[in-house]
């Protein structure tokens, strides 16, 4: 069984796991991380999953330096710059490319590279703790909540729509103001998953249907034939006009 982990999240996870606060005295505190304890952690939480899925073959899968997302919506994760990264990450990045086959592609976060690979080689698990792994219609194994799924195309399509609706304040957009995953499951469910019903819903809280089709765009992880492997150009998201 081929498996691609989401490979940001391994680096964060182990990072943070392997930061140590140390006092020296009764007002000096220092915080350190030991690289081999980092690459030890990496490493066990990796074959953890692999035993767990019977893997044969892992990928790892990493977000380039440039986001596609950010050249028409600029403020796309802006919410983060502020906070400090676990000490180690580049570090034990680079050291895991030398120990895993592991993809980065131009301008893709590590979710995209999943989504194309995985709807292109539909056998492939993707391995991640993200919930926007629902919006895709693939195999998804939620590590940390040791969840299979098999998200049907219908699925994926409802669950992106929804978002649509909710926005997500983690990767810093929004959607209709004050709708939250059980009112927007209650509006498609009522109103149908069709485009003219979500724009529609925008509406009605004075916002366009260009706001509409930005978050959608903003929330969709990309799939086979949404990005040229030669070009390294996007295809942007298009909503179905049936």
């Amino acid at each position: 069984m081929e498996i691609i982990i989401d490979g940001d999240m391994v680096l964060y996870r182990a990072a943070h796991s392997a930061e140590t606060p140390t006092k020296w005295d009764d007002s000096f505190w220092t915080l350190h991380t030991d690289e081999g304890e980092l690459r030890d952690i990496a490493i066990h939480n990796i074959e953890q999953i692999e035993q767990k899925l019977k893997a044969t073959n892992t990928i790892l899968s990493f977000t380039d330096s440039k986001n596609f997302r950010k050249e028409f919506y600029p403020e796309y994760k802006a919410n983060r710059k502020d906070k400090r990264k676990p000490m180690g990450i580049q570090a034990l990045r680079e050291w895991l490319t030398t120990q895993y086959v592991t993809l980065v592609w131009d301008n893709l976060e590590a979710d995209d590279v999943i989504g194309i690979y995985c709807t292109r080689n539909p056998n492939t698990i993707a391995v991640s703790g993200d919930k926007d792994f629902a919006t895709l219609p693939i195999k998804w194994y939620n590590h940390l909540k040791d969840e299979l799924v098999t998200t049907t195309p219908a699925e994926a399509r409802f669950n992106h729509l929804l978002q649509t609706l909710t926005g997500d304040t983690v990767d810093g957009f929004d959607g209709i103001k004050g709708v939250g995953p059980v009112t927007a499951r209650k509006m498609l469910q009522s109103g149908g998953t069709t485009w003219g019903n979500i724009v529609e819903m925008y509406e009605k809280k004075d916002l366009t249907e260009d706001d509409a089709l930005t978050t959608a765009r903003l929330a969709y992880i990309l799939q086979d034939g949404d990005y040229n492997d030669e070009t390294k150009e996007v295809k942007l998201w298009t909503p179905q006009t049936n």
